[in-house]
């Protein structure tokens, strides 16, 4: 579990020029798709779907900066979708998936509270 918070909202405050009904649209979106996503991405993996797994991190990649998660897990994002292109290395996707899993979930605690 990590300690320091993972989420920051700077770009999506830019974005919506402070609308706080945007932000709170937002921020349900990617509570409510999220983790779907992450269960997709984990099945993906487990059945070394690489077509799945390219499609569900390229989603996610244009995603998570709208609450800062770029920062963090961005390039095992892209890491796994490139892996996934090339259809290879499915240890280390399941490797970077576990850090992107984890940072999903401290974000969806952080967003819930």
């Amino acid at each position: 579990m990590l300690h320091k918070k993972v989420i920051d909202l700077t770009y999506l405050n830019e974005i919506s020029k402070g609308d706080a009904n945007f932000i709170k649209e937002m921020i349900g979106i990617f509570l409510d798709e999220t983790p779907e996503e992450i269960n997709q991405l984990e099945k993906a993996i487990t059945h070394a779907d690489f077509e799945k797994i390219r499609a569900i991190s390229h989603h996610m990649k244009s995603t998570v900066p709208f609450v800062g998660l770029d920062i963090i897990i961005g390039s095992e994002l892209a890491q796994i979708e490139n892996l996934a292109l090339d259809k290879k290395e499915i240890e280390i996707i399941g490797t970077n998936f576990e850090k992107v899993k984890a940072v999903f979930q401290q974000a969806h605690e952080e967003l819930s509270a």
